[in-house]
């Protein structure tokens, strides 16, 4: 696998990192990437990084560190949560996505958290649960505005 580095989303490379985009078969899974890019740059409740492999843009990943907020029962209080997570149509299948998740995972160790927690549309074609539980995450039982919670603990 070529080296893979994560870059914080700032006014340099939002540009080339909005023309990345799922599949069609996803869209109706995440917003678009200039939705979320444009709620990137006036979010201060969140972290937002660029995948990079070879130091081209792969996808996207978006965090939030729950102490950082009011108290919020969405969220498990000592988790990293992984708000999106997206890797482009023409980079999927090659552990990309599975780097972004060690990322967040590793972030979270960083950051003096005991886990990664996070949603996915469980009910929905071309759902990411498979994925997110063969990386080692369990359902907690909570169903979150129709998604299931998921979490990793360290």
């Amino acid at each position: 696998m070529n080296p893979v580095s994560f870059i914080k989303v700032n006014s340099g490379n939002v540009c080339e990192l909005s023309s990345l985009k799922v599949s069609p078969h996803q869209c109706h899974l995440i917003d678009s990437n200039a939705f979320w890019l444009a709620e990137v740059l006036v979010d201060g409740d969140s972290l937002s990084f660029g995948i990079y492999e070879n130091n081209r843009p792969v996808g996207l990943i978006t965090v939030i560190d729950p102490r950082t907020l009011e108290a919020d029962d969405h969220f498990q209080p000592d988790c990293l949560y992984v708000y999106r997570l997206m890797i482009d149509q023409h980079h999927q299948g090659r552990q990309l996505g599975t780097s972004a998740v060690r990322f967040s995972q590793q972030l979270a160790t960083v950051l003096g958290l005991r886990g990664v927690s996070l949603t996915t549309m469980a009910a929905e074609s071309g759902n990411a649960l498979n994925f997110y539980l063969s990386l080692n995450f369990k359902p907690t039982g909570r169903e979150l505005e129709d998604e299931t919670e998921l979490l990793w603990l360290a």
